[in-house]
């Protein structure tokens, strides 16, 4: 059990609780509702506490965790058995219009040369978001704006770009603005390195060169 002072300012805005692990399952309640349940020891577990909290006063947050779950013998492995809390656990805020998911998927021609990243965001309510793509020295390279609501996709095509490897592991920063008028709302970075990874004749290319694995 836990009490805390909720900020002010946080009203009118999304109030998400992060539990880094749990061993091996979780019930929640905040100012004696309940909220939810989860069970996985080894996965994080969020909640939307929005309509629990009272910002600017006083807020209640207990949860209870058991040793065993019917999930437990899924993580039947090799390890010790833990209970309890194992990762960090913290709340924090996001603004209602929001980017909720990014998701980046680079990739190369067929000679290697050429760059492309497919982007598809996920967003919370509508807005105008600026995308662009930064090198090492924070140089933009590509950079295009799109609008909408929901889920929207783009792609940037990047010419003769570094390429990443286990030696040379060059990352670029994608970097997404989502624009609220002609103000910046909220900014989220995305390292991203260019690579193509391809199983050709029974070997496994990294950008066109063979990898060798060994192990046991």
């Amino acid at each position: 059990r836990r009490e805390i002072m909720v900020p002010a300012d946080w009203k009118g805005k999304d109030i998400i609780a992060h539990f880094g692990a749990v061993s091996s399952n979780m019930y929640l309640w905040v100012n004696g509702k309940f909220v939810g349940y989860s069970e996985d020891s080894k996965l994080e577990a969020e909640f939307n506490l929005t309509p629990y909290l009272k910002p600017g006063q006083k807020n209640l947050i207990a949860f209870q965790v058991f040793r065993w779950c019917d999930g437990s013998y899924l993580e039947d492995q090799d390890f010790f058995r833990y209970t309890g809390v194992a990762r960090d656990c913290y709340l924090y805020t996001r603004n209602k219009k929001r980017i909720d998911d990014i998701r980046v998927t680079p990739d190369l021609d067929s000679e290697y040369k050429n760059g492309s990243l497919a982007i598809n965001l996920n967003l919370k309510g509508s807005g105008n978001v600026s995308l662009e793509l930064l090198d090492a020295q924070n140089q933009t390279v590509a950079s295009t704006e799109v609008k909408g609501s929901g889920n929207v996709s783009t792609t940037l095509q990047v010419e003769n770009p570094k390429k990443w490897s286990a030696e040379t592991p060059y990352l670029y920063t994608l970097r997404a603005t989502l624009k609220d008028g002609s103000q910046a709302s909220e900014v989220v970075p995305v390292k991203v390195g260019f690579r193509k990874i391809e199983l050709k004749n029974a070997q496994i290319l990294v950008n066109g060169q063979p990898v060798l694995f060994k192990g046991a």
